[in-house]
């Protein structure tokens, strides 16, 4: 790995583990030009953090720290290969 990759992956592993608001005030007040250039040059990356973390939150009941129940149904639409060529031979010969 190189110095900038080894970079990357120690600041993005700190903002997503660490970064509350009182470590990146600590951050700014100590090294605003390195957390200013890093903030712009992985930008994209702290996007992701960030919506995910706030994902997590929502889905958390910060009252009883329960996670939240969701119902979901999947339909799945499936047709073997000898079935799909069979529809498909009739809706050709149809035409």
């Amino acid at each position: 790995m190189t110095n900038k990759e080894i970079e990357k992956q120690n600041f993005i592993l700190w903002y997503s583990l660490y970064a509350n608001e009182k470590e990146l005030e600590m951050a700014r007040t100590n090294n605003t030009g390195t957390l200013n250039r890093l903030l712009k040059e992985y930008a994209e990356e702290i996007d992701k953090i960030d919506k995910s973390r706030r994902f997590y939150e929502r889905i958390i009941q910060p009252a009883s720290r329960q996670i939240q129940g969701f119902d979901a149904a999947l339909e799945i639409n499936y047709f073997s290969y000898e079935r799909k060529s069979t529809v498909l031979e009739g809706m050709c010969q149809s035409a």
